[in-house]
C-alpha cells in the first residue's frame, strides 16, 4: 500500500512532468508561450494535446518533426506533457 502511493505522488510530480515537457520548449517555450510561428501550448485542454500526440505518434509514415518527437515518448509521457503544459497560463505568463 505505502509503495503504491508513492507512485501515485510521483506519477502526478509536476516537476517530473516538466522535465518530460523539457524538449517541447526548444519550440514551445518553457512557459507554453511559443515565439515565431510554433503554437502555443500553455493553458491548452490536456486531453486536446495527448490526443494530437497520440495521432502523431500512430502516424504509419512519420514525416514531421513532431511525428518523429512523438514516437519517441511513452503514452504514460504524452499524458505527462499535456498535464504539464494544461496548467500554465495561456499567455505565457506575460
Amino acid at each position: 500500500m505505502f509503495i503504491l502511493s508513492i507512485h501515485s505522488a510521483i506519477a502526478e510530480d509536476q516537476t517530473v512532468n516538466r522535465m518530460i515537457a523539457s524538449q517541447c520548449a526548444q519550440c514551445h517555450g518553457t512557459n507554453g508561450y511559443a515565439r515565431g510561428s510554433y503554437p502555443d501550448l500553455g493553458g491548452d485542454e490536456a486531453k486536446d494535446l495527448a490526443d494530437h500526440l497520440y495521432d502523431m505518434k500512430g502516424e504509419d509514415r512519420p514525416s514531421g518533426i513532431m511525428d518523429h518527437q512523438a514516437l519517441g515518448y511513452t503514452d504514460d509521457q504524452i499524458r505527462r506533457i499535456a498535464q504539464y503544459y494544461s496548467i500554465l497560463p495561456e499567455n505565457g505568463g506575460d
